[in-house]
């Protein structure tokens, strides 16, 4: 069967996947957590890929700015390297935040 084609299929990569991917880039970076408070990732179709939403908990004293931009970028990154997948936007939340490092909890 050395000359026989093979047709290329769909491939498909399910949401929980993408969940899993952006789960993993969180927790490598310090200082950031998914928020406990609801569901903290949504992943959506949108015309230009895969548009994907996240709830974080920052802890005291984290620049949220330059966090979430690192976040963002991995995120885009590392889904598209893995994946192939075109992410559109990584929208994030900060809705809370942990001071329980202030008080040495």
């Amino acid at each position: 069967m050395p000359n026989d084609v093979i047709n290329d299929g769909n491939i498909e990569v399910s949401e929980n996947v993408i969940i899993t991917f952006v789960e993993k880039v969180v927790a490598e970076i310090k200082g950031i957590s998914l928020s406990k408070r609801k569901k903290s990732i949504k992943v959506t179709n949108t015309e230009n890929g895969k548009k994907i939403e996240l709830s974080l908990e920052v802890n005291y004293g984290v620049i949220i700015p330059e966090v979430v931009r690192k976040l963002q970028t991995l995120v885009k990154e590392n889904i598209k390297l893995m994946t192939g997948l075109s992410i559109s936007e990584v929208n994030v939340v900060v809705d809370s935040l942990n001071i329980d490092s202030l008080l040495g909890k």
